[in-house]
């Protein structure tokens, strides 16, 4: 996804003109299995032979829509982008059954001009979230975007929650394999992983891409990280391209949740880890390379200046340190951040904090406001967790429009809705 079904950078948005889709009135909704796919090495195949890719593409929309129908599940009226496809299914049998099928029949498909597709598949059960009667969104369906990114071509994956409930009722000789316990992307609790095994599909993958896979310290989120799917995507880019990085804005803008989710995205690229580095109760300018220095386990030395010890250390590590909320010790981030970066050629920093630290090489990147549709979503969700089944729709959902608009779109008062939604 990030956020939303997510699509591959090079591959057409649009969908065959020719393409149905099931009538948004047939959306099940309480509690069902999605099923979500995508394509891998999408970009690349896109980039090699575009007209063929065209007609593989279209294909897999064929094998994917007749698989699903076939089941029982539904596919949300153009939810999903690039390549990638959602099925939805009342019971959880329907759905494993569905992911069967689906890659039975891409191994045998003769592909066009000898394009070999392979598609990754990902099932979780939860109560689902419909937006107008048409489009999911919710914990449930990010889940499970989450769960897909961390598999692999030919791979179908599972939930805990979707193991359980089709333990004893796997299609004919099919088997599951646990996987063990895996942080995903979205940052939730971690999740117990099963692989589909059958006869007729591949058997050994590499390990999950899970965030397992990294060394790092990020926080655990309790809570969706909702509207922010730009956002990280420029982050990504601004991340690859500049060394410090510094988020800044007001209190409650939400910087500190834009970092540690970008952070997760961009752990793949630092195989010496993301060390997240919390600085709010740190009251002394003095305890700040003490506290990084913690972060990453080094031993505190008599005698040396750990800022010392810390560039000695870190001089050939390849990884990402986080320094989150260092407004109120600027000058000693600034003067650890600039000595860091000088000792260690292939480190990075990422900094949030209401103001920039002001030294040469940063890149100062502000926080921007919610839109209207973000933020309201945002404060529907957190209101269905105190009042389940809310929606902002009717009245109340002008009435929350109207609420998001005066906080201008702000994330954290946006996240508390009011005693009255109770």
């Amino acid at each position: 996804m990030s956020e939303q079904i997510d699509a591959h950078p090079g591959s057409p948005s649009s969908r065959p003109a020719h393409e149905t889709f099931p009538s948004s009135s047939r959306l099940p909704s309480g509690v069902v299995t999605f099923l979500l796919s995508d394509v891998e090495g999408s970009t690349r195949l896109w980039e090699g032979d575009e007209g063929t890719m065209g007609a593989a593409i279209a294909r897999h929309y064929e094998l994917l829509d007749a698989a699903i129908t076939l089941h029982g599940g539904v596919r949300p009226v153009e939810q999903g982008e690039g390549d990638s496809v959602v099925g939805v299914f009342a019971q959880p049998s329907d759905a494993i059954a569905a992911a069967l099928h689906a890659q039975r029949t891409f191994a045998h498909e003769p592909w066009p001009g000898g394009q070999v597709l392979r598609i990754r598949i990902a099932l979780h059960t939860g109560e689902a979230q419909l937006r107008g009667n048409d489009y999911y969104v919710g914990r449930t369906v990010i889940r499970c975007a989450r769960l897909r990114a961390v598999a692999h071509g030919g791979q179908t994956v599972l939930s805990g929650a979707t193991r359980d409930l089709v333990a004893d009722r796997l299609p004919e000789d099919a088997d599951l394999r646990d996987l063990g316990s895996h942080r995903l992307k979205d940052l939730g609790a971690p999740e117990r992983v099963w692989q589909l095994c059958h006869p007729d599909l591949a058997d050994e993958f590499p390990p999950l891409r899970s965030l397992n896979a990294f060394a790092n310290n990020l926080p655990t989120q309790l809570t969706s990280f909702v509207g922010r799917d730009a956002e990280l995507a420029e982050l990504r880019t601004v991340l690859e391209a500049d060394r410090l990085v510094t988020l800044t804005g007001a209190g409650g803008s939400g910087k500190t949740r834009l970092a540690v989710h970008a952070a997760a995205d961009v752990a793949d690229r630092h195989p010496d880890g993301v060390r997240w580095v919390e600085l709010a109760p740190v009251s002394s300018p003095d305890a700040v390379p003490y506290a990084v220095a913690r972060t990453f386990g080094f031993v505190e030395e008599e005698d040396r200046p750990p800022t010392q010890t810390l560039c000695e250390q870190l001089a050939a590590s390849d990884a990402l340190v986080v320094l989150d909320n260092a407004e109120h010790v600027l000058e000693p981030c600034a003067q650890l951040a600039q000595a860091l970066l000088g000792a260690a050629p292939k480190l990075r920093i990422l900094v949030t904090s209401r103001e920039p630290l002001g030294v040469p090489g940063e890149l100062t990147w502000r926080v921007p406001s919610l839109d209207n549709t973000a933020a309201t979503r945002l404060f529907s969700e957190r209101a269905s967790q105190v009042r389940p089944g809310f929606q902002a729709e009717g009245p109340e959902g002008a009435a929350v429009a109207q609420i998001c608009r005066r906080l201008d779109g702000c994330p954290w008062p946006s996240s508390w809705p009011p005693p009255g939604c109770a």
